[in-house]
C-alpha cells in the first residue's frame, strides 16, 4: 500500500492551478470583479507569523533552508545557504503587520534569543504561485565600540 503526502502550503493564498483555470476559449485576462478569479486574500497576522518561524528556523539551522526555498526570493535565500555558524534559536514575541500596496505585506516583529531582544523586518509579495518574503532582516544592536581610555 502506497501512501501519497503532500505538502501543506497557504492553499487560501494561492492562485487556481492551470487544471482548475478556464477553458483556452474564455478570456485569460484577471479581472477583479470575476467569480472565476477570487481576489487575492491578504495574508493575516498570524499566518505572516508561521511564515517568519519558519524562515527563522532556517536562520538559525534548525530547518534546512531547501525547504523554504520556495517561500523566499533567491538573495533572501543566498542568506540562509552556507557555512553554518552555531547561533541561538529565535523566537518571536510580537507581530506587527501593514499593506501598504494590494500585493505587499510587510512585517515587523520583536524577537528574542538569549534573553536579548532583536528587531525583525521583512516584506512579502504576491507571486502567481503564492506568497514569497522577498526581504528579511534580523536587525541586531551593534557591538559597543571601545572606549577611549585617556592618559591619567
Amino acid at each position: 500500500m502506497i501512501e501519497e503526502h503532500r505538502l501543506r502550503t497557504l492553499v487560501h493564498c494561492e492562485v487556481p492551478r492551470r487544471a482548475d483555470r478556464p477553458e483556452e476559449g474564455t478570456p485569460s485576462v484577471h479581472h477583479r470583479g470575476d467569480a472565476r478569479y477570487p481576489a487575492p486574500r491578504q495574508l493575516d497576522a498570524g499566518e505572516v507569523g508561521h511564515l517568519l518561524n519558519m524562515l527563522l528556523e532556517a536562520y538559525d539551522g534548525r530547518r534546512p533552508a531547501a525547504q523554504v526555498r520556495a517561500l523566499v526570493a533567491p538573495e533572501v535565500y543566498a542568506g540562509f545557504i552556507g557555512p553554518r555558524r552555531t547561533r541561538p534559536r529565535h523566537r518571536t514575541q510580537t507581530i506587527h503587520t501593514c499593506t501598504p500596496a494590494p500585493e505587499v505585506v510587510e512585517a515587523c516583529a520583536r524577537v528574542e534569543a538569549d534573553g536579548r531582544s532583536f528587531a525583525l523586518a521583512a516584506r512579502f509579495t504576491r507571486t502567481p504561485t503564492g506568497w514569497r518574503c522577498v526581504r528579511f532582516a534580523l536587525l541586531k544592536p551593534q557591538q559597543p565600540a571601545n572606549p577611549i581610555r585617556r592618559a591619567a
